[in-house]
């Protein structure tokens, strides 16, 4: 990434830092986290091993994630901004189904050595059962040791990484296991032969004949953080929920994991699932505006602004944070009331809600000349759309002036129409056609009553 935005300025481009994300100077999606009391922590790799930054500041470098574990460990609310998307999705229908997120038996696929599998280990509060990674299939019907899982997870910018591999053998339950991913045959605690390990990781989500285990756990929820594309289908979806039947949610956080027809299936059974379209947001939207926009409204600043200041990155972070969650919970909350209302599934409702948003947007582009001539208005809209610490640093009247330059007025009028959309969609979308009809009659009134009480 650093070699291609290097390559832009050398070629001229006068936003060559907004053509790549993920820069080293940049702000990684997948290394910060917030704690329970609101700092930011974060976690990269180093020659050592793992440096541990609290509010930006190092607090150790250590190939020792007890280390890490003591000062963190029972202390995380969210780990990256993927998953932040992913766990608000997750804790408000846990909310809505009325159960507590400490009482949830988790199973996931991917592991502490990918970036998803690892924050959601560190993020979770529950019980974690099952989990299958690129090292083995890892079960325990009494629950996996959430310190060393965590503590492997710390460790996943090290080199080699650390897969379920790692997790000490003596811990494993006397009704677990671990099956590692290599032709070798292995024995189940029960007796039961394994011949080859890798067929048995392949399979192991589709065979009933482990349900004598699988019961014993009473997983209740999955959130698939990696895997292959159409890992569950349409031709093993029923024995998934045969294999599976206490599984009351899921949240995807991996893409593609489930083919449509898979939803359909396990929607009928009942299960909510929300598909990975609105789960798995945090990662774009940081990017977006964390990276990209900062980086068109600071230009040359940047690095004086959010490299060598670390107390405005923190604040910039936290600003993100904030957002990402906020704008989950809002999406969940609209996907369960449009399924109350309508009967349809939520992954049905996630495509459809894209839909309407994208209709809306194209519309409003329509009416954009009309919108951008209310000044206070646009202005409105902008700063519900930049993070806090970005218009504490720079101000909304040095904002505006950068957004209206005739170089970017189309990155303006793209952040005014997909966040009136998305406000719309958020506060209206049990009223849709009313709420079209109302911006058919009068655009700019229609627009003006929805942010009259935008926070």
């Amino acid at each position: 990434m650093d070699t291609i935005a290097d390559l832009a300025r050398k070629r001229n481009y006068r936003y060559w830092r907004t053509i790549t994300t993920g820069k080293s100077t940049g702000i990684p999606h997948d290394a910060y986290g917030i704690t329970v009391d609101g700092k930011v922590f974060g976690l990269f790799g180093e020659s050592g091993g793992t440096r541990l930054t609290v509010e930006g500041e190092e607090v150790l470098i250590t190939d020792k994630t007890d280390e890490i574990y003591n000062i963190i460990g029972g202390n995380i609310h969210s780990s990256g901004m993927t998953t932040t998307s992913v766990m608000a999705c997750l804790r408000t229908l846990l909310k809505y189904t009325g159960i507590k997120e400490e009482q949830v038996n988790l199973m996931m696929t991917g592991g502490p050595d990918g970036d998803l599998g690892a924050n959601q280990i560190q993020s979770f509060k529950g019980k974690i059962k099952l989990i299958i990674d690129s090292g083995s299939v890892l079960f325990d019907p009494d629950g996996l040791d959430k310190k060393e899982l965590m503590k492997i997870a710390f460790a996943r910018h090290t080199e080699p990484r650390l897969n379920s591999l790692a997790y000490p053998e003596d811990r494993i339950g006397s009704s677990g296991f671990r099956i590692p991913r290599v032709k070798q045959q292995f024995k189940l605690p029960e007796g039961t032969m394994v011949e080859d390990g890798t067929f048995f990781h392949r399979n192991f989500l589709s065979d009933v004949s482990l349900r004598k285990f699988i019961e014993k756990a009473g997983i209740n929820v999955f959130v698939p953080c990696g895997g292959f594309k159409d890992t569950i289908n349409a031709n093993n979806v029923n024995s998934f929920l045969e294999l599976f039947k206490e599984v009351k949610i899921i949240v995807e956080g991996a893409n593609v994991f489930f083919d449509d027809t898979a939803r359909d299936v396990i929607a009928a059974n009942g299960i909510l699932q929300i598909r990975d379209s609105s789960a798995n947001k945090g990662g774009v939207t940081s990017s977006s505006i964390a990276e990209v926009l900062p980086s068109f409204l600071l230009g040359d600043e940047y690095e004086r602004v959010l490299v060598e200041d670390t107390g405005t990155k923190m604040a910039l972070v936290k600003s993100v944070f904030s957002i990402i969650e906020k704008n989950a919970i809002s999406e969940t909350e609209m996907l369960v009331a449009l399924r109350k209302e309508t009967g349809k599934p939520l992954h049905q409702l996630s495509i459809e809600t894209s839909e309407m948003l994208i209709e809306l947007q194209m519309a409003l582009y329509s009416q954009i000349d009309t919108i951008s001539k209310n000044t206070s208005l646009v202005e409105k809209i902008i700063e519900s759309y930049v993070p806090d610490a970005l218009v504490k640093i720079l101000g909304m009247r040095r904002i505006m002036e950068t957004l209206n330059t005739e170089h970017l007025k189309s990155y303006r009028d793209a952040i005014l129409t997909k966040k009136i959309a998305q406000i719309a969609l958020y506060r209206c979308a049990l009223e849709w056609d009313h709420l079209k009809k109302r911006m058919q009659y009068n655009t700019l009134k229609t627009v003006e009553e929805l942010f009259e009480n935008t926070d």
